[in-house]
């Protein structure tokens, strides 16, 4: 299900569904429509968390997750879904959890990755629980929003996926000076960025020399971080499964909307 970043309730069923039915593959043609961006075509978790193993939940509180989202994450809601469709879906992700899927395994020490963490500076643009910066996204509850192979990616190749909401900005004024930060807001005429340091930037185009929309991840890419280091740092990322009330929200300038 489309969404970017942290705080998604993850679905999973005590009363697994065991043999693919018609309702199942009908289930599985709405789930690859509508959530397999996210959460993986076999519900292993990408953008959105793993399906096949965590908190159990009944039919009912799925259906409800589903149409009206989770305040305060990146779970949409689907209440587009008529009553049919909406019971296949829930079937299909039943059966996911009964499939026999392997399930991705933590490697590392949690413990250690929490050094890497902080030694890497992460915390410099990273908030988790109530400490770090909001500039990047908020850490608090990765661990269950998140993939273990999602959480590698976007620490060894994070330009394989950035959130719209990330997008980095450069602006290169008149005299050469270049300020780059997350783009907040952007029209024709004017862009505003939001900078590292939290403050926020507002530029009309036409008295810049120019707007670039950077392809890249603001977020440099560690792929010459040790296996072992990197193991361990997935360990800890793993482990951060806040409520979602945990950690700070961007302060937005005003008139930035």
């Amino acid at each position: 299900m489309k969404a970017f970043l942290a705080g998604i309730v993850v679905l999973v069923y005590s009363g697994a569904a065991s043999a693919e039915t018609p309702a199942v593959e009908q289930g599985r043609a709405i789930f690859r429509s509508n959530c397999a961006f996210c959460h993986g075509i076999t519900g292993l978790g990408g953008r959105g968390p793993n399906l096949v193993a965590g908190e159990r939940k009944s039919d009912d509180e799925v259906k409800r997750i589903i149409k009206n989202g989770v305040p305060g994450s990146t779970m949409p809601a689907f209440n587009s879904f008529e009553t049919e469709e909406l019971n296949k879906l829930v079937d299909f992700i039943k059966y996911l959890a009964g499939a026999n899927v392997p399930v991705e395994k933590v490697t590392g020490d949690a413990v250690k990755g929490k050094l890497v963490y902080d030694r890497n500076g992460c915390a410099g643009c990273h908030m988790s629980g109530e400490h770090g910066s909001t500039f990047g996204p908020d850490l608090s509850r990765i661990g269950g929003a998140r993939s273990l192979h999602y959480l590698q990616e976007s620490i060894v190749e994070p330009s394989g996926d950035i959130p719209d909401k990330y997008e980095g900005v450069t602006v290169v004024t008149k005299d050469g000076k270049r300020i780059t930060g997350i783009r907040a807001n952007e029209d024709t005429f004017s862009v505003q960025l939001r900078l590292p340091s939290q403050a926020y930037r507002s530029f009309i185009k036409d008295e810049v020399k120019e707007v670039i929309h950077e392809k890249n991840s603001l977020m440099p890419a560690y792929k010459k971080l040790p296996k072992e280091d990197l193991d361990n740092l997935i360990a800890y990322l793993n482990s951060l499964r806040g409520k979602l009330e945990t950690g700070a929200k961007t302060k937005e300038a005003d008139g930035i909307r």
